[in-house]
C-alpha cells in the first residue's frame, strides 16, 4: 500500500460550472472556522471549497497537553437542500493526503457530490495536518541503500511529533471529532488501500455513525504489510503475462515476453548496470545503478494501475531486448503517490511490524520473482517507537451496515481475496471483482455511477452492474506510437 496508486482522470470541466451552495447544516464548534476556498480541480477547472482546520490533542489520553491542527476541506453539495449525511473520503499509504489526492478525482464523484456534501481530512501525520516526512524525494534521491535506511531509523527523534499517537485508531477519533464538529449525525464513507483499513476501523469503533461504507482495494483486518507482497505481486504478473499471451497483437508483438524478462533479472543480478539518462522531472542527468531488486520493483509498482500496464511490455521489452531502460524508469516517476513516509511507518511499526512472521514471509515468498521485503521493513521498525493497539483492531468486522465492496483481479497487493475476508463476517455487503483491473476502482464512470447508486439509494440490492461487463483494461501497446488501431 506504501506506492498507493489511485489512477486519477483529470476532471471534466463540469466543476468549472458548478457553484455550490452553502447548506446551513455544516455548522461548526467555536474550535472549527471553514472559510470560503478553492480547490485546483485540474489544470483548467475549479472548485469552490470551505477549508479549516480542528485543533485536537495530539495524544487523546492527555486533552490538555499538546495540540496538533486536522486540515480539512467540505465541498458542499450542489443543491440548496441535500442529503444530511455526506461523503468522507479517505485516502490511502499509509501517508496519503486526502486533500491532495481527491481534488482531480472529483467528476467521478459528481452526482454524489450534487445531493451531499464531500469532506476531505488530511488524517493526522498527512498534507497539511502535522505531516511527518523522512526522505525528501528530491534531496535523498541519490542515497544508496544503506544511507535510506539509516535515515529512516533516525527520523522518529527528527520529527515534530510523538510517533506513537499517529495510528488508525486514533485518526479514526479525529475523523468522528471533525464529523462532530460539521454537525453531521452520520456519514457515508468511502476508502481505497490503506482508506479500507481506515474506515473499517472507524465502522468498527463509531457504527451508529456509518450509514454507508465504500470500500476499494480492501485490507483485511487481518492483512500484515510485506506478508503476503511477493505472492499477490507474483500472482498478478502471471495475469499480466497470460493476457499478453492471450491477446494477439500482444503475443504477435512480443511471443517471448516472460522469457526475455527472467531472463533481464538474472543478467542483472550476476551484473547490475551504470547508466545515465535524463531525469525524468528536470531533465537534468540522473546516474542510477540497474538491479534485479530496483527492476523487480519497478514492475510491481507498474502493476497498481492498468494504464501503464498497458505500456509495460514495450517496456519491458526494451529494456530486456534492446537494454533501454529509459521507459521503464521514467513510467516509475509517474507513481509517486505522495506518502508521507514517516506516518507510514509510525502506522505499520505499531499495527504491522509486531504481526510479520520472516519465516512465513519467506515461505510466502518462494517462487515468485519478487523478493521478501519484510527483512528491510523490520530494520527500520526497530527504531521507531511503537503506539498501541486495542484488543479488537485485528477482529473480524461483524456488522450490518450496507457495504459495498471494490477489488481488481489482478491488484498485486490487496487482491479480492482479502476482501472476501471481510465480506464473510459482513451480513450486507456486495462484492464486485473487476477483471483484469489493478489497485482502486473508481476511476470510470461505470464504477462511479455503480457507487454513486449505491449512496443514494442505501442499498446494496437493485444495483444495476450491468456495465461491468464492458469494462476491459487499456490495451496493450506494441510500439512507442501505441496500441495496435
Amino acid at each position: 500500500m506504501q506506492r498507493t496508486i489511485l489512477l486519477i482522470l483529470l476532471a471534466s470541466l463540469l466543476f468549472c460550472a458548478c457553484t455550490p451552495q452553502e447548506t446551513g447544516k455544516t455548522t461548526t464548534s467555536p474550535s472549527l472556522t471553514l472559510s470560503d476556498c478553492v480547490l485546483q480541480v485540474s489544470a483548467r477547472a475549479e472548485i469552490k471549497a470551505r477549508c479549516g482546520s480542528l485543533d485536537v490533542p495530539e495524544d487523546r489520553g492527555n486533552p490538555q497537553g499538546r495540540q496538533i491542527s486536522l486540515n480539512l476541506v467540505v465541498i458542499p453539495a450542489v443543491k440548496k437542500n441535500p442529503a444530511p449525511d455526506p461523503l468522507f473520503l479517505l485516502a490511502g499509504g499509509p501517508g496519503q493526503s486526502a486533500v491532495e489526492t481527491y481534488p482531480p478525482m472529483l467528476a467521478l464523484f459528481y452526482k454524489i457530490h450534487e445531493s451531499r456534501d464531500l469532506v476531505l481530512l488530511d488524517q493526522r501525520g498527512t498534507g497539511k495536518s502535522n505531516p511527518l516526512h523522512c526522505l525528501d524525494p528530491e534531496k535523498d534521491e541519490n542515497l544508496d541503500e544503506a544511507q535510506a535506511l539509516e535515515h529512516l531509523q533516525n527520523c522518529p527523534g527528527e520529527l515534530d511529533a510523538d510517533v506513537r499517537f499517529y495510528t488508525t485508531e486514533i485518526a479514526m477519533q479525529d475523523l468522528d471529532a471533525v464529523r462532530a464538529a460539521l454537525g453531521y449525525e452520520s456519514v457515508n464513507l468511502y476508502g481505497a488501500s490503506y482508506g479500507t483499513r481506515a474506515a473499517l476501523t472507524y465502522l468498527r469503533m463509531f457504527p451508529a455513525r456509518v450509514r454507508t461504507i465504500a470500500i476499494d482495494a480492501v485490507a483485511d483486518p487481518g492483512y500484515v504489510m510485506f506478508q503476503d507482497a511477493a505472492a499477490d505481486g507474483q500472482q498478478a504478473l502471471d495475469l499480466f503475462f497470460a493476457r499478453c499471451q492471450a491477446d494477439p497483437a500482444c503475443q504477435e508483438t512480443y511471443p517471448n515476453l516472460r522469457a526475455e524478462f527472467e531472463g533481464l533479472l538474472s543478467r542483472l543480478e550476476k551484473a547490475p548496470l551504470t547508466l545515465t539518462m535524463p531525469h525524468p522531472r528536470t531533465n537534468k542527468p540522473l546516474e542510477l545503478t540497474v538491479t534485479r531488486e530496483m527492476i523487480t520493483g519497478l514492475v510491481f509498482n507498474t502493476l497498481y494501475s492498468p494504464d501503464l500496464v498497458a505500456t509495460l511490455p514495450l517496456s519491458l521489452h526494451s529494456a530486456a531486448a534492446q537494454e533501454n531502460f529509459i521507459p521503464l524508469i521514467s513510467q516509475s516517476y509517474m507513481l509517486d503517490a505522495g506518502i508521507a513516509d514517516g506516518l507510514f511507518y509510525a502506522v505499520t511499526c505499531t499495527e504491522d511490524a509486531p504481526l510479520v512472521s520472516v519465516s512465513e514471509a519467506a515461505k510466502n515468498s518462494r517462487g515468485s520473482l519478487f523478493g521478501d521485503k519484510t527483512v528491510d521493513f523490520l530494520e527500520v521498525c526497530t527504531h521507531w517507537p511503537k503506539g498501541q493497539v486495542s484488543t479488537s483492531f485485528r477482529a473480524p468486522i461483524v456488522s450490518n451496515v450496507p457495504t459495498l465492496i471494490f477489488s481488481g483481479e489482478a491488484d498485486p497487493i490487496t487482491p479480492p481475496r482479502h476482501a472476501e475476508k471481510v465480506a464473510a463476517s459482513l451480513g450486507n455487503e456486495l462484492h464486485l471483482v473487476f477483471k483484469g483491473m489493478g489497485h482502486a476502482n473508481v476511476t470510470n464512470s461505470c464504477t462511479a455511477n455503480i457507487l454513486a447508486d449505491f449512496i443514494a439509494s442505501g442499498l446494496v440490492s437493485g444495483l444495476d452492474t450491468t456495465c461491468m461487463a464492458q469494462l476491459q483494461p487499456p490495451p496493450f501497446f506494441v510500439d512507442f506510437s501505441g496500441p495496435r488501431p
